[in-house]
């Protein structure tokens, strides 16, 4: 069936909008170190929506702010459960930049995240690398004014590595993703001067991190190894999972529980005492009691 904005508004008014959560792991020991967050949203016939066929749809009838707010609060209540049980993980969640020149949802959403402020160490808002370049005066304001109150940022889905890694960091930008196949593949698209192998250094040395993600095989990770890769996502360490709705209910105030400063490895999580999804067969090596284990039961079975 043909998607259209009536039916994008629909299924936003009725609240038919799924968080899934994939792992972020550390390489080479795959160790879950953070999850992304993801929105889809089921259609009246019960078909699952990816974000590339619903945003465009969803920005043109200026429904994004609303998403956006409904998914920040599920994260937020996410990351309350996961400091609960391990104080060096975090979540990344999407924001789009129609939600930072909103005037209306703005400031609502700066308060709301004010209020949560305690959780800002672990929680990363994403926008993708296309927005950001297009962003005039009034979402840069919006993104100080986040970056004012505590929260850092990831650039997502950056296809050319031309960036200025001091102008990033000095907007609060901590992390940047990049797809496997382009910081691998042939043409080398980045700084004059800097080879693939040296950009994640490079940026380290910004005080930001590379996360690669679309890993689909081991020689994937076998080459980034070599490039000096820390972080790695994709279906070969785990697909994105659906939340279970149970895991969305208020957890108890987790300002208590605040992370520290987040160590370059971390602690391993403890076991769960009542799995709630095994992990994938090619996740055997991170860490027991993850989102996908642990016995709050977060990740449904995809």
């Amino acid at each position: 069936a043909s998607l259209d904005l009536a039916a994008v508004r629909s299924a936003v008014e009725t609240n038919r909008i799924d968080l899934y959560l994939q792992p972020i792991v550390s390489l080479p020991q795959r160790k879950v170190r953070y999850y992304e967050a993801t929105s889809r949203l089921r259609s009246e016939a019960g078909e699952m929506l990816h974000a590339s066929a619903f945003v465009p749809l969803a920005e043109s009838g200026d429904l994004m702010p609303k998403i956006d707010s409904m998914v920040a609060f599920r994260c937020i209540q996410l990351v309350r459960r996961l400091l609960l049980k391990n104080h060096d993980i975090g979540m990344f969640c999407h924001l789009s930049a129609q939600t930072l020149s909103d005037a209306t949802f703005l400031p609502q959403m700066l308060e709301f995240l004010a209020a949560n402020r305690a959780i800002a160490p672990s929680l990363v808002l994403q926008f993708k690398h296309s927005a950001v370049a297009a962003m005039g005066a009034t979402e840069h304001e919006g993104l100080a004014a986040l970056s004012d109150r505590g929260f850092r940022f990831s650039l997502d889905d950056v296809t050319d590595l031309r960036l200025d890694p001091t102008e990033l960091a000095n907007r609060g930008f901590r992390f940047i993703k990049v797809h496997s196949d382009v910081l691998l593949k042939t043409h080398w698209r980045g700084l004059p001067g800097v080879q693939p192998a040296d950009f994640s250094d490079l940026l380290g040395r910004h005080g930001i991190e590379l996360i690669v993600d679309r890993i689909e095989n081991e020689k994937s990770v076998i080459d980034l190894l070599d490039h000096d890769v820390r972080y790695g996502q994709g279906s070969l360490f785990s697909p994105p999972r659906p939340v279970r709705p149970e895991a969305l209910q208020p957890a108890p105030d987790a300002a208590d529980a605040r992370a520290p400063a987040r160590s370059a490895e971390g602690n391993p999580l403890p076991p769960a005492s009542h799995p709630a999804v095994p992990a994938s067969p090619r996740a055997q090596d991170a860490e027991p009691g993850t989102l996908m284990h642990m016995s709050t039961g977060i990740a449904a079975r995809g």
